[in-house]
């Protein structure tokens, strides 16, 4: 009689969890805020970005018992970071040399994280993205280097779905893109 009372227990956790089990593509669309503006007016700048992950996974989705089903994105982070910085510094005004042409003045982006992880509770789990990127701007020999940071925690009942998911990690990349984008050191290094 226990047994028949707890089976439908067993298969709502079974259905809440299951798609922690299903290997996720995200697709990586990150927002970058720019204003228009003329700050790179006449300056040539080469990008150069790479990825320096350990790993091109993007971590493994929670299953409600621990890890579960790797994360992967659709395309190259080093691509998507790349097309988005190039489109920011269009916007300020700067001329980007195409892709392996060198310019005295260089700006390389390195990809050091950017990780989705789970974590158990009591009553709730939690999902983390971390992510950091490193600037490193050279006009004509003079150097400018930063590190940006993104750690986001958020409390969950319930694992989140593959969109929860793609959105969270997209709102991580998104805040340490537009922290490179708005830091006016690294911009007036560039310009001046």
């Amino acid at each position: 009689m226990k047994t028949y009372k707890l089976l439908p227990i067993g298969l709502l956790m079974a259905l809440l969890t299951g798609c922690a089990f299903t290997p996720q593509e995200a697709n990586l669309d990150p927002t970058i805020s720019v204003m228009p503006s003329q700050e790179g007016q006449g300056v040539t700048v080469s990008v150069n970005v790479v990825d320096e992950r350990p790993s091109k996974s993007l971590g493994h989705r929670g299953s409600g018992y621990g890890k579960g089903a790797e994360i992967t994105a659709t395309q190259d982070l080093d691509v998507v970071v790349y097309d988005k910085v190039t489109a920011a510094l269009r916007t300020k005004g700067f001329t980007v040399a195409d892709a392996g042409v060198e310019s005295p003045v260089s700006l390389k982006i390195e990809v050091r994280l950017l990780e989705y992880t789970t974590s158990v509770g009591f009553w709730t789990g939690g999902v983390h993205v971390n992510g950091a990127l490193k600037a490193i701007a050279d006009n004509n020999g003079e150097i400018y280097e930063r590190m940006y940071r993104s750690d986001d925690e958020e409390r969950v009942v319930f694992v989140p779905d593959a969109t929860s998911n793609e959105k969270m990690i997209n709102e991580s990349l998104s805040f340490l893109l537009n922290q490179v984008i708005g830091d006016n050191a690294l911009i007036g290094h560039l310009a001046k």
